[in-house]
């Protein structure tokens, strides 16, 4: 087996991080798991429970994100008939389904996850008509755009934030371990998934002297327009879409190892 001693840095956050640094690392790759972001509880779970078992003035719930759909699913079992789900693309919506069955029913942009978004999302709504009342299910931050825009249109938005999102802090280790990377390793290969996750990695290596520098030389790959323009904006110079499918990611990081 090849051995790549190029870092390849994974900071998806959750499992399926877990589940695609094990694939690759079964490939010989030199996998670093740098989740983004932890997922911890709520601050109020009082408040995400008595909201979710009482959605009677809603006739919408969009879930932003999967650590939506796990913290909404530990209090609901079945969605009341009225309400209709929504989230921003076709990943979470698969994550909806593995929830509450194959057979419930989203509005969600298809396609890539490139060609999806709260912007996708809100023509879908234009389209439809505006809900009349809205719960956005998301973490103490996130989809401000679409909330304002739901607002400017008529409707009535509540956001519950039903999780915490802990940023990327480095260990000790982990920070002796990529010091002695921008000495001798090349360049990295960075798989991150949402703007935020720009900024969380960043600050992360600040530390380190020259290792933003050693990033930035790398390759970047993500899966949104959004997250790319950010990164160009702050300095790396080789960004690249990818589809969020794990075989695509994993068919894309192994193809710049090779060619690199």
């Amino acid at each position: 087996m090849i051995r790549y001693q190029k870092p390849v840095i994974l900071m998806r956050p959750g499992a399926p991080n877990d589940r695609l640094a094990e694939k690759l690392g079964r490939q010989g790759m030199n996998v670093w798991r740098w989740p983004a972001f932890t997922i911890l509880p709520p601050e109020d779970p009082e408040r995400v429970k008595n909201r979710l078992n009482d959605l009677s003035s809603f006739d919408m719930v969009l879930l932003a994100s999967p650590s939506a759909v796990a913290a909404s699913a530990v209090y609901v079992k079945e969605w009341p008939e009225h309400i209709t789900l929504a989230t921003i693309g076709s990943g979470t919506a698969r994550v909806i389904r593995a929830a509450w069955g194959a057979d419930t029913h989203v509005l969600y942009p298809e396609g890539e996850t490139f060609e999806s978004g709260s912007e996708r999302l809100f023509e879908l709504l234009k389209n439809r008509g505006f809900p009349s009342r809205v719960l956005i299910v998301r973490g103490q931050v996130g989809r401000e755009w679409l909330r304002e825009q739901l607002l400017a249109h008529g409707t009535d938005v509540e956001v519950l934030p039903a999780y915490q999102r802990a940023p990327l802090e480095l260990s000790t280790l982990e920070l002796e371990k990529l010091q002695n990377a921008v000495k001798i390793f090349p360049a990295p290969i960075v798989y991150l998934t949402s703007t935020d996750a720009v900024g969380v990695l960043m600050h992360a290596v600040k530390t380190v002297p020259g290792a933003l520098e050693w990033l930035q030389r790398g390759f970047v790959l993500t899966i949104h327009p959004r997250p790319k323009a950010q990164l160009e904006e702050v300095g790396f110079r080789n960004v690249a879409l990818v589809s969020a499918k794990d075989d695509r990611v994993q068919e894309a990081i192994l193809k710049l190892l090779t060619i690199s």
